[in-house]
């Protein structure tokens, strides 16, 4: 590298900070991180996260978030620097069970507190170059975090998908307790994973272990003695998560074996060893009783705390469980040979040009007005349309080459043909990120642009995440320069699901973002975290003047949330499902989109209107509001809630108003959130 780009190739400097800044707000920053600290206290969700430490585990963690506030600060802090730490924050933070949600609001906090002593105490330097400094470096630093909590999220996959594929290789139950352990040992945070089976007497045996601790201990038991772990609800050493999960059949965990009085008889040995939490996943028949346990050990407090941790140990305990109920009914069975994709038919459907490409309107909100469409490539595979999800893992460099190709005369043929019907709009089209270091895309744009009589601006490139990360910037800042030139707009496609998105908001020519799919998809799981999630996402980027679109609409409900949530434009099945291009003209001569911002008819729409209303109370303070935006006739959700006959749901909208007023965001605010979608989801749609 040539020192003035990081790892991932980004070029330039960050934007330079005065020293003074740092002089100035840095004898602030430890009251700031008190401050930050007392308000988590007050929130019971955070304040069990706290709990978990000792009281030197947190005085260490008051003092790195110091370090974390003056890092922002430093004059010569380079990219490279901030992305590494807060990329380890964040893996660490993932570990430590701190849901990203979480981690989101408190840089929403940082900032909050910052932000006012740079206007009191910055005031007669340059306050708009010091905010821009600033937000720059807290991009990046969320960028570096996501990132992390993505490495660790993308590494649980993997080993789930091994486990998954392991458990059916598995020839006898010997070999199934060993692939489970090797496999579930390579969890980053894990030390230790044991399959264990109780005696005759009740007290578990270690058959087989894994995991990078492992060999130190064995090494500690032989040396040192290890209390043995009972199956009995009488012995101190039958309380904790092994014993418990044993007589319950269900998962167990200990959040920090150096607090828990349930692990008391280990604490010495696993603080010698490191482990600082603990999960027990036993394994039962058909008929509910136990035939063996597994065992983890996690280096960090709470790591098992998370419900994405929850859920990849309920996955694993199901197919192992089904595994081991197999193999021991028919120890000697033998497994099958399952088939993959099929590579050289997809390849062959390209190189004998068998692609579609069809068209999935994106409007504006909520207006409804079609904005632009996305064309998506299919292979038409006989009476069959192969999706991307399955063809393109099977292409290289050339194929995707080839697929831009054909992509972009379609693309650029159906808006001539739209436009000679009267149809004025414009047509957007996935972009490889391999493309900026290949100049035949430049080359081959600026030609078809010309050839077809297309103005620059009607078409827009979105940036994929491949996986793929190049790092010579100069190369990618000249392609990205190029587009920009031809007046082509420039989208960074699935905005917080790929390798360095955050990033590059900052740092190329984009001139909208789309938000990622998953993020929408959450809302059905869990629709407060998820909305909650997508409005700060969506504050970031306009606060650098991006447009925002969301894709993943599926039905009315979420088209409004998209709207209440502030969202530019959007896409989906709740708009329209993608179609051929000859379709177009005759949808979009139909089309209608009903939308009332200040009544929403459907739940998901009404507590997305609740969360934007959440948000404008946390970023200006309930003080600095008019009292008619805190009045509870005046909530849009009020008007939704009415309709239902049920005073039940009123009520419980009541006190979450009344928690989300009073700022403390607590457990009661969390309960009354959960209970409020448990009613809206009885209640009538409106």
């Amino acid at each position: 590298m040539t020192g003035t780009e990081d790892a991932h190739g980004l070029p330039g400097p960050l934007q330079p900070l005065p020293e003074e800044v740092r002089d100035r707000l840095g004898p602030h920053l430890d009251g700031l991180v008190d401050a930050f600290y007392e308000r988590l206290s007050q929130r019971e969700d955070l304040a069990e996260v706290l709990d978990r430490l000792t009281a030197e585990e947190f005085a260490h963690l008051r003092r790195r978030q110091s370090a974390h506030l003056r890092l922002w600060l430093s004059p010569d802090l380079d990219r490279e620097q901030l992305l590494t730490w807060s990329r380890q924050v964040g893996r660490v933070h993932s570990m430590c069970g701190v849901e990203l949600d979480w981690f989101v609001e408190g840089i929403s906090d940082h900032r909050a507190g910052l932000l006012p002593l740079v206007d009191r105490l910055c005031s007669e330097l340059d306050v708009a170059a010091i905010r821009n400094a600033l937000a720059e470096r807290m991009l990046l630093d969320l960028q570096g975090a996501v990132e992390g909590y993505r490495d660790v999220d993308e590494r649980q996959a993997e080993v789930l998908l091994d486990v998954l594929s392991v458990v059916s290789d598995a020839a006898t139950v010997t070999d199934l307790s060993r692939l489970l352990v090797e496999t579930l040992g390579d969890l980053e945070g894990i030390e230790v994973v044991i399959f264990a089976r109780p005696d005759a007497k009740g007290r578990m045996e270690h058959e087989v272990g894994g995991g990078p601790g492992f060999g130190r201990f064995l090494t500690d038991v032989g040396g040192l003695g290890y209390p043995e772990v009972s199956t009995s609800d009488e012995l101190a050493t039958g309380l904790g998560p092994i014993g418990r999960a044993w007589r319950s059949g269900d998962i167990e965990r200990s959040d920090s074996m150096k607090t828990d009085p349930t692990t008391r008889p280990w604490w010495e040995f696993s603080e010698r060893l490191g482990w600082a939490s603990s999960a027990a996943v036993p394994l039962v028949d058909g008929h509910g009783r136990p035939r063996a346990l597994l065992s983890l050990q996690a280096r960090y407090s709470g790591y098992f705390a998370p419900e994405s941790r929850g859920t990849l140990l309920r996955q694993v305990k199901r197919a192992a469980e089904r595994a081991l109920t197999d193999l021991e009914d028919r120890p000697t069975l033998a497994t099958g040979v399952r088939g993959f994709a099929e590579r050289a038919r997809h390849l062959s459907l390209l190189r004998r040009d068998r692609v579609e490409m069809h068209f999935q309107p994106v409007v504006s909100l909520p207006d409804g007005i079609l904005v632009k469409l996305e064309a998506l490539a299919r292979l038409r595979d006989g009476d069959r349309l192969v999706s991307p999800a399955e063809f393109l893992p099977t292409f290289g460099d050339e194929e995707l080459f080839r697929l831009f190709e054909i992509g972009l005369d379609q693309g650029l043929d159906a808006l001539r043909s739209w436009q000679a019907q009267g149809l004025s709009v414009g047509v957007s089209l996935n972009l490889p990120v391999v493309s900026i270091t290949d100049d035949r895309y430049e080359r081959l744009v600026e030609s078809r642009l010309s050839s077809y009589g297309v103005r620059p601006e009607r078409l827009t490139l979105e940036l994929l995440e491949t996986g793929f990360v190049d790092r010579e910037a100069t190369v990618r800042r000249r392609s990205f320069e190029a587009f920009t030139r031809m007046g082509v707009r420039l989208a960074q496609d699935d905005l917080g699901s790929g390798y360095s998105s955050l990033l590059r908001l900052r740092h190329f020519a984009f001139d909208e973002v789309k938000i990622d799919q998953s993020l929408v998809r959450g809302t059905t799981q869990a629709p407060g975290a998820a909305l909650h999630f997508i409005r700060p996402i969506s504050d970031i980027a306009h606060s650098i003047g991006l447009d925002v679109v969301i894709e993943g609409l599926e039905d009315h409900g979420l088209v409004e949330a998209a709207t209440m949530l502030g969202v530019d434009a959007g896409q989906g099945f709740g708009i329209a499902r993608p179609m051929p291009a000859d379709d177009v003209v005759g949808w979009a001569s139909g089309h209608r989109l009903y939308l009332d911002t200040g009544r929403p008819s459907t739940a998901i729409g009404a507590l997305a209107a609740h969360v934007a209303w959440e948000h404008r109370v946390n970023a200006f303070g309930n003080q600095s509001l008019r009292p008619s935006m805190l009045d509870l006739e005046r909530c849009v959700l009020t008007g939704y809630v009415e309709q239902s006959a049920s005073r039940s749901v009123q009520d419980v909208h009541l006190r979450v108003h009344t928690e989300a007023v009073s700022g403390r965001r607590g457990r009661a605010y969390r309960n009354a959130w959960r209970d409020l979608l448990v009613a809206l989801g009885e209640a009538p749609a409106g």
